[in-house]
């Protein structure tokens, strides 16, 4: 029998990781009001061939009572294929961790020609997936076994696309999803499972202008932590500057920019009297992936063999900490990324100062935030602020560079506030 599925969700489709938190809203549901918070690479391995065995039906619920954290989730083991008009074939894709490991072709994101994401059917598999996975994993945990007729899901979500490209697809890209229902078939059991999506409202919301709307609902706590990390920094005007001054009084700054430091783009989304900016805000098509990418050319180029697959694969090994054996290789490595991230850095520095000859005089406070924002910080946070700085007809103003903690999941909580604030007018 049919079992229709109310999810509301804001999925940040990250040139990397996808982040995303899909929130029950299935009236009389038990789970009605939970939410599952997902965190997996953004990439799928897509089989042409059936070399993945089935999990066992009578493990379904086992499988689907972990939650979804760190590596062991559903979503990061998804196997599925698709009947839709956004994804053009019907191969079987490995969804998350499970993509990196499977022997198959893998299926990210493309940061060299600058395609538009919402031009690249990878962010539109990884949407209905996750979706799709929702409300399967929903049904399980409720009734206990997997279902015996087909699941419908009504979706309301809001997504994200870089800056520039925001103002070029956002209507194209939610139409697209808008437009016609999506089959998406679950075949990590031996019982296949089939999800069919309809999309009742998809708002696109620019990267980094999303990631503002968190900071403010973080409230007072994060701006406090985030301007006692400038005090430390700072030179001894701004620390004057910022006598008295309190998280309160930075969140209620009215004009601002941030600096959104993802995969692929770094986003400079300026906001001017309280309101998203669109023709003063801009995309840099560069992010931490491309300095890895240059890393990796650099050493090809001098002949350096380190048997590194991609990005992904040596930031891993730089983010892990090196036997004994692997030190020296950690240290010069590391030091080919380091000189790489202060090219990058003096880069995004002249964009944001070219951003700032538009609104740097009423400019209040900046924020610097992203997935990519935590391994460049030591090149990048001197760079802003020393150009900030050197640019004295302005005035300085503080950068808030903020933690890992929060950085990277500012997007995907700015996401979801949209897609629930606008489902809770709707009564949904």
């Amino acid at each position: 029998m049919e079992e229709t599925h109310l999810i509301v969700a804001g999925i940040d489709v990250g040139n990397g990781y996808t982040k995303a938190v899909l929130q029950t809203r299935t009236p009389g549901s038990p789970l009605a009001g939970t939410s599952d918070v997902v965190d997996l690479p953004s990439s799928v391995a897509v089989l042409t061939r059936p070399n993945a065995l089935p999990t066992p039906d009578a493990e379904a619920k086992a499988v689907m009572d972990v939650e979804p954290t760190g590596t062991d989730g559903f979503y990061n083991e998804l196997d599925c294929s698709f009947a839709s008009s956004l994804v053009l074939d019907h191969y079987r894709r490995l969804f998350g961790q499970r993509s990196l490991t499977a022997d198959a072709a893998l299926d990210s994101f493309d940061i060299v020609s600058r395609t538009s994401k919402a031009r690249q059917p990878l962010a539109k598999a990884l949407v209905l997936g996750l979706l799709a996975a929702k409300a399967l994993r929903d049904h399980v945990r409720v009734h206990g076994e997997l279902p015996d007729g087909e699941l419908r899901v009504t979706a309301r979500v809001a997504l994200p696309l870089p800056i520039n490209e925001f103002m070029a697809h956002r209507e194209a890209f939610a139409a697209e999803f808008l437009a016609h229902d999506h089959i998406c078939v679950i075949e990590n059991f031996e019982t296949k499972a089939t999800v069919r999506i309809a999309f009742e409202d998809v708002q696109v919301l620019a990267e980094g202008a999303s990631a503002q709307y968190a900071i403010l609902r973080l409230g007072d706590g994060l701006a406090d932590k985030m301007l006692a990390d400038v005090r430390r920094h700072a030179d001894a005007a701004l620390r004057a500057q910022l006598e008295g001054v309190t998280g309160h009084d930075v969140l209620a700054a009215s004009n601002t920019v941030g600096v959104d430091v993802g995969e692929g783009t770094t986003d400079f989304p300026v906001f001017t009297n309280g309101r998203f900016n669109p023709d003063a805000s801009t995309t840099f098509p560069k992010g931490w992936g491309t300095v890895l990418e240059n890393a990796l050319r650099s050493m090809s180029d001098q002949g350096i063999e380190t048997g590194f697959i991609g990005r992904r694969d040596l930031a891993e090994f730089l983010h892990r900490t090196p036997s004994k054996l692997k030190r020296g290789l950690h240290d010069r490595v590391g030091a080919m990324v380091a000189e790489e991230a202060r090219f990058f850095a003096d880069e995004v520095a002249e964009r944001l100062a070219a951003v700032l000859r538009a609104v740097g005089a009423t400019t209040e406070v900046g924020y610097v935030y992203g997935g990519g924002a935590g391994p460049v910080r030591d090149a990048l946070y001197p760079a802003l602020t020393e150009k900030i700085a050197a640019m004295n007809t302005l005035g300085s103003f503080p950068v808030l560079y903020l933690d890992e903690t929060y950085s990277r999941h500012l997007n995907r909580e700015g996401l979801f506030i949209a897609a629930t604030s606008l489902a809770d007018r709707a009564g949904r």
